[in-house]
């Protein structure tokens, strides 16, 4: 494969790769909000069934939890994202820019009749 055609094959898997990336990107910032939305939901129907302080300190506590976890997971998954799309995107440069590998030339013997 000559240098134009990888060089071809680069832009390509370039944009397949940030294409994915960006896809799923979107996806995990729609789940994340979805979720967040879910929650405070849940909690805020659990509010008017509160009658002690010591019960509303206890909800305050568990949505924090909550919202703590959730942001920790979001986190990971983009992380993850992140490093799988840095890896294809490193694997893609190396393919396009890793040299044609050219026949080594043969090592002269040495004559006896030098010695």
């Amino acid at each position: 494969m000559n240098i134009v055609e990888r060089q071809t094959q680069l832009g390509r898997s370039l944009y397949e790769i940030n294409t994915q990336a960006m896809t799923e990107a979107a996806d995990l910032a729609r789940k994340n909000v979805e979720q967040y939305f879910e929650v405070n939901r849940t909690f805020g129907e659990r509010l008017p069934e509160v009658r002690e302080i010591s019960t509303f300190f206890e909800m305050q506590r568990e949505y924090g939890e909550t919202l703590w976890n959730n942001a920790r997971e979001a986190m990971e998954a983009q992380s993850a994202l992140f490093q799988s799309t840095m890896t294809e995107t490193r694997e893609a440069f190396e393919t396009a820019f890793k040299a044609e590998e050219a026949p080594k030339p043969k090592a002269k013997k040495a004559s006896k009749e030098a010695a």
